[in-house]
Parts: structure tokens; C-alpha cells; sequence
């Protein structure tokens, strides 16, 4: 007997052993990626949090002054001002840019067919630099009577505007700048939940009498619930990130529109030059931050937790939702019976449903009578093709069976052109700016949208004057090089928290997700100070010293490694790899298999794919990157294609070109990721959207 328990706490010590050895050989594994989310993100956050108790001389520390810094801030009037601005852009945003992404995705899974043009199409300007959006809007928003939008006023009679001018405008139009770019990326993710959603279910529900509004109700809302809850702290954190748009749109002397993120870079490197404030104004901007979280996650538990309110259930059926109309009916006649107030309310409330309704007969009445014409019309020709058509309608509010009344017909026709209108405002611009960029300078504000002649030896002009072809170049090792230290560094720490599951994982996971919460400018100063303190390390290795390094191409160094250290590629290959076939893995272990040759012969054949659409966010995001190598690159042979698109729209002198010309320039930067997206568009969409969801 004695035997067999020490051989069976010897099998338990074994096991141990081998949990602690695995374990062990994971960590190993994951730590080049680790140091690098410790050294870019987590560690410039605790270095931002020590500073903001020192006075500053320069970006050292000389006094320790404990909470002298963050009372400083409090007190000054710009901090009032960019507080109150950062809660405008995030009441605007909500106002202007939260909804439309649930109406776009709402309409799309409506469309029979073209849905992927429409996904297309409104998710190109997410792929556009930021940078070049803004000065391409700030551009049409010229407030002479020449520019764009007043020149579209002018022609519908209507007064012009001052736009930008105007500060009572300004912040709505950077937001509403801001939704034109993003929209389409937070549609994908609403679309793809909607597409989950069980069709029978919509059937069901018609079958049984339900309304659109009831179903719109009871099944799509309830199961895009989460994705709204989620999505809405996401957007409110998004903005409170807000930087240089207003920067770019006002330039650097207006504090009228400053946000917190913007004001922390003012702090830095305008005349203020306190880097104690900035460090301050970050660790106050981190607890907001961190306070929404917070907040969130205690909605988030109450809401999900609260079983006894089926609509926070994901689906619910006609049943339910029948019980449900049923109870509060006897819940609303228990109350007329118990209070004579209750019984005044349901009066009044009966008479205002009365005049309602009546006005309700009134236009069903009127609807009623286009409905016969259109039925008249289409009984011979186009009901029977339209018929067809929606055949292959499979998911959807609307079901095939409703398209045999006109009026939903006629409702289907509706959705589409909306949708036809609404690409058309987002398509726009870019076509503004490529036949403008054509246009002599005189003729840029002209009435005609097209120009006279196309002549492309313009664009060859300004690619000379300017030699953005070495700016090209400079981008192109930048990206070339996160996209492999992306790949590498991301993917190796994802195939250990997804699929080794060492102990304390759980906690890595919870770490990168909290990262993604910080904005750069929270702790700008570490970060910069760390970026630094890799150019000595590698001056010194090669004889030399910082400033030698910051002359070549390995000042690129840092931005190459940042990327390895990128939340949200992290969560791209985790989303993948959750969902690869865990028997293949079983299987190897038991042939043998090291961890490493599980995850080049087994992973990586399995995730080419992903490792693909990666490589190419990596691309693009270094492309379209300005804060960092504006703010690291010194020497300006060796700017990239944002930081140099920046420097001439601030002064366009030295290189001799016209507002034309700058616009051919815009034009030009726009086209690699624009051609990148179109080659690779459908893993693009497809993991935005996927990853969205997880």
C-alpha cells in the first residue's frame, strides 16, 4: 500500500516537474516579445508616472516635488480648456459617428447583392494616412467662397460657410473628419455579428406576425448588444487619444481646440517646455482612462449577469418575446387597477397614442396608394425578376417571404440607393482630390469638378521638385522592417499565450488588452527617452555614438522593434490561432514534437494567411505612422513619407511647388496603401472584422 502512494506521489512530482519544465520552456520562448512590450509600452508608463513627481530641466529630472506638477496642471487654464474640448469631441463623436456604423451595417446585411462593394468602398479611407485625410478635408474646406464645400453651398443656393474659421465648427468637423476615415472598419465588425445571426430565427418571427421594428427589437439588437457595449467605451477611449488632427487642422498655436493628448505634446515642445506637466497631464489622462474601464467592466458584469432581463440574452425567440408583451400587460393592468395617478397617465398616454395613430392611418393610407401604383406597375414586368432576386436573400431582417408585398420591395430599393448615396459621399473627396490635383492652381476652386486636360507629367514634376521618391524609400525599409518584427515577435508571443497556455498567461493577456487603452502620448517622454537610449546602445557597439546612428538608416532600429510590440497584431494572430484544431497539437506532443518545431511545422504552414494580413496592417501602419518619426527622426534625409508630406504643407517655398502640386503629392502618398488594400482586401475585411468580434 505504501508503495503505491509513493509511486503515485512520485507520478504527481513527475507531473509537476514536467508542468514547470513546460511552463518554463514557454516563458523562454515568449520573452523576446515580452522585453519588447515591457521596453516600448509598460515599462515607458511606470518611467511617466515617476517623472510627473520631479521638476524637469530638459527631459532630466532635478527635484523631487511630489504633487507640485499635477496641482500645476489643475490650476492652468489650458488644461480646463482641453479637458472641456476632449469631453466635446466625445460627445460629438458619439452624436455624429456612433450610430452611423450600426445603420451602414444594418443596410448592407440587407443588400442581395454588392455587399462586398459597399464593405469595399466604405472601408477604403480607414486604410488611408491620417495625415493626408486631413489636409485632403482641410483643403475642401477652404473657407473662401472657391473652396469645395462652400462651392457645393453656392450651387444649391444656400449661404457659405467660414468652416474652420468658425470655432464654434471646429470640433464637429475634425469628428466628423475622423467618422468619414473610421466608420467603415467599426461597420465590418457590426456586419459580421449580424451575419451570425440565425435566419430561421427572422422566419420565425415573420410567420408569427412580428413587425421589422419588433424583430429589429427583440433579435437583431439583443444580439449586436455586446458589440455596442464594447464598441462604444472603445470610441470614448479612441477620442480621448485624439492628437494630431486638431495639430494638423489648426496648427500649433491655436489652443482652442487642444485635447488632453494634444496638450501633453505642447507641453513638450513648444515654448511651455515642462516635461514634469506632460508627464502629469499623462498619468491624470491614464486614470480617465482606466476610470472608463473600469466603468465599463462594472456595467458589463450587471448587464450580462442580470438572467432576469431576457433582452440581454444574444438571441430571443417570438415566444419570448410574446411572454414578455404578455407580462407587462398584466404588470400595466395590476398598476391601473392600484393607482388613480396611473390610470390619469394611461389616459392621456391613450390619447396621444389616438392622434398618432390617426396620423399613422393617415400615411398608411397615402403609402397604401403608392403601394397600388407600384404594384400596377410591376405586376406584368418586375415582380416576377424581382422575385428572383431575393431568392438568394438568406439572412437579414427582411425575408424572402416580405418581398412578396411591394412595399418591402419598394423598401429594398430604398436601402440600396441610400447605400448607392452614401458611397458616393464617402467616394468623393478622393475623386475631388485626383481630378483637382489636375487643375492649374488658378482653376483648384473652380466650379467644374473635372479638369480641362489630364496631364500626369505634373505628378512626375512635383515627384522631382520635392524628391519624395527618397522619402518612398525611407518608408518602404521602415515598414518592410516592422513587418517582420511584427510577424516574428507577435506571432511567437500569441502561439504561447494561445496555445501553450503556460501558467500566468492569463495575466500576459489581460496586460497587451490593458495596453491598448494607453495612448503614445501618455508617456511620450520615456518612450523617447528609451528610443534614445537604443541609439546609444548600438553607436556604442559600432565605435561611435548616438548622433552617428541618428545619421543612417539604423535610426530605424526602434520603429522596427515597436512593431513587434503591437496589441492589436497580437490579437489578430490569437483570434487565430484559437481557433486552429487543438488535435494537431495533442498529436505532436505525443510524437515528440518540441514546442518550436510545433510552431514552424505545424503553425505557421497553418497561418500563412494571417501571418500575410499582419505583414500588410504592419505595412500600412508604418506608412500612414507621423507622431513617432516626427518626433525621432531629426535628420531630414532620413524622414519618412507623412513627416515630410507635413513639413512642406508648412512651408511650400523652399520646394517651389503650388496648392496643385501639394495636391498631386497627397494623391501620391494615398496610392501604396490604397493599391496594398485592394490586392489584399478580402483577408483584410474579413480579420477586421473577426478580430472585432473577439
Amino acid at each position: 500500500m505504501q508503495v503505491k502512494v509513493a509511486k503515485k506521489e512520485k507520478d504527481i512530482k513527475n507531473k509537476k516537474t514536467k508542468r514547470i519544465i513546460s511552463d518554463l520552456v514557454a516563458w523562454l520562448i515568449a520573452v523576446p516579445s515580452l522585453l519588447l512590450f515591457f521596453f516600448f509600452i509598460w515599462l515607458p508608463i511606470l518611467q511617466n508616472i515617476s517623472l510627473s513627481f520631479f521638476r524637469t530641466s530638459g527631459f532630466n529630472k532635478t527635484e523631487f516635488v511630489f504633487l507640485s506638477n499635477y496641482i500645476d496642471v489643475f490650476r492652468n487654464p489650458l488644461f480646463l480648456q482641453a479637458l472641456k474640448n476632449t469631453l466635446l469631441y466625445v460627445g460629438f463623436s458619439l452624436l455624429i459617428g456612433f450610430v452611423i456604423p450600426i445603420i451602414l451595417a444594418l443596410l448592407i446585411s440587407e443588400v442581395v447583392h454588392s455587399k462586398s462593394l459597399f464593405k469595399i468602398s466604405f472601408y477604403v479611407p480607414n486604410i488611408v494616412p491620417a495625415i493626408a485625410v486631413i489636409l485632403m478635408w482641410k483643403i475642401m474646406m477652404d473657407p473662401n467662397q472657391y473652396g469645395f464645400f462652400n462651392v457645393i453651398l453656392s450651387n444649391l443656393g444656400l449661404n457659405t460657410s467660414r468652416w474652420l474659421s468658425n470655432d464654434a465648427l471646429t470640433i464637429p468637423l475634425i469628428i466628423l473628419t475622423l467618422t468619414w476615415k473610421s466608420a467603415g472598419s467599426t461597420m465590418l465588425i457590426y456586419l459580421a455579428t449580424l451575419n451570425t445571426i440565425d435566419s430561421s430565427l427572422y422566419e420565425a418571427a415573420r410567420s408569427s406576425g412580428a413587425s421589422l421594428f419588433k424583430r429589429l427589437r427583440y433579435i437583431t439588437l439583443p444580439a449586436l448588444f455586446q458589440n455596442v457595449k464594447l464598441l462604444l467605451i472603445l470610441q470614448i477611449i479612441s477620442i480621448f487619444q485624439i492628437f494630431y488632427e486638431p495639430l494638423v487642422f489648426m496648427g500649433n498655436t491655436n489652443d482652442s481646440v487642444n485635447t488632453l493628448g494634444l496638450l501633453i505634446y505642447k507641453f513638450i515642445y513648444t515654448d511651455i517646455q515642462n516635461v514634469g506637466y506632460a508627464a502629469s497631464l499623462g498619468v491624470i489622462t491614464l486614470f480617465i482612462l482606466l476610470g472608463l474601464t473600469a466603468l465599463y467592466l462594472v456595467l458589463d458584469k450587471s448587464t450580462s449577469t442580470n438572467s432576469k432581463n431576457p433582452t440581454f440574452k444574444k438571441y430571443i425567440s417570438y415566444e419570448t418575446m410574446l411572454y414578455n408583451e404578455q407580462l407587462r400587460d398584466k404588470k400595466r393592468a395590476f398598476r391601473i387597477e392600484k393607482s388613480k395617478a396611473y390610470r390619469i397617465l394611461i389616459k392621456i398616454g391613450e390619447s396621444i397614442k389616438w392622434f398618432f395613430t390617426k396620423i399613422g392611418l393617415f400615411f398608411k393610407f397615402i403609402f397604401s396608394k403608392i403601394n397600388s401604383f407600384f404594384e400596377y406597375i410591376t405586376r406584368k414586368t418586375t415582380k416576377k425578376y424581382a422575385l428572383k432576386i431575393f431568392k438568394k436573400k438568406k439572412d437579414g431582417i427582411v425575408t424572402f417571404s416580405d418581398y412578396k408585398s411591394s412595399r418591402y420591395r419598394i423598401l429594398y430599393y430604398a436601402i440600396y440607393l441610400l447605400l448607392i448615396l452614401w458611397m458616393i459621399v464617402v467616394l468623393v473627396p478622393f475623386l475631388w482630390l485626383f481630378f483637382t490635383s489636375f487643375k492649374p492652381t488658378q482653376d483648384i476652386f473652380s466650379t467644374n469638378f473635372f479638369p480641362k486636360t489630364m496631364d500626369f507629367g505634373k505628378y512626375i514634376d512635383v515627384i522631382k521638385k520635392t524628391n519624395i521618391l527618397k522619402n518612398v524609400l525611407n518608408s518602404t525599409i521602415i515598414a518592410v522592417g516592422a513587418a517582420v518584427c511584427s510577424v516574428v515577435f507577435n506571432g511567437l508571443l500569441a502561439y504561447v499565450v494561445s496555445i501553450l497556455k503556460p501558467k500566468g498567461s492569463k495575466v500576459i493577456f489581460y496586460l497587451i488588452l490593458g495596453s491598448m487603452l494607453v495612448p503614445v502620448t501618455v508617456s511620450l517622454v520615456p518612450l523617447f527617452q528609451n528610443i534614445t537610449w537604443i541609439y546609444d546602445i548600438v553607436g556604442k557597439i559600432l565605435g561611435g555614438n548616438a548622433a552617428n546612428v541618428q545619421r543612417t538608416y539604423l535610426s530605424y532600429i526602434p520603429f522596427w522593434l515597436i512593431a513587434g510590440a503591437s496589441p492589436f497584431n497580437f490579437l489578430l494572430f490569437k483570434t487565430h490561432f484559437d481557433n486552429l484544431p487543438k488535435d494537431l497539437f495533442d498529436m505532436a506532443k505525443i510524437e515528440g514534437a518540441t514546442k518550436l518545431q510545433i510552431f514552424f511545422k505545424i503553425v505557421i504552414p497553418l497561418s500563412v494567411p494571417i501571418m500575410m494580413v499582419v505583414g500588410i496592417f504592419s505595412i500600412t501602419a508604418s506608412w500612414n505612422d507621423f507622431l513617432l518619426p516626427y518626433i525621432v527622426i531629426q535628420n531630414d534625409s532620413l524622414w519618412t513619407v507623412m513627416v515630410k508630406v507635413f513639413s512642406i504643407n508648412a512651408n511650400m517655398a523652399p520646394y517651389m511647388i503650388k496648392l496643385d502640386e501639394f495636391l498631386c503629392l497627397l494623391m501620391f502618398t494615398m496610392l501604396p496603401p490604397i493599391i496594398i488594400f485592394f490586392i489584399f482586401q478580402k483577408n483584410i475585411t474579413s480579420n477586421v472584422a473577426t478580430t472585432g468580434i473577439k
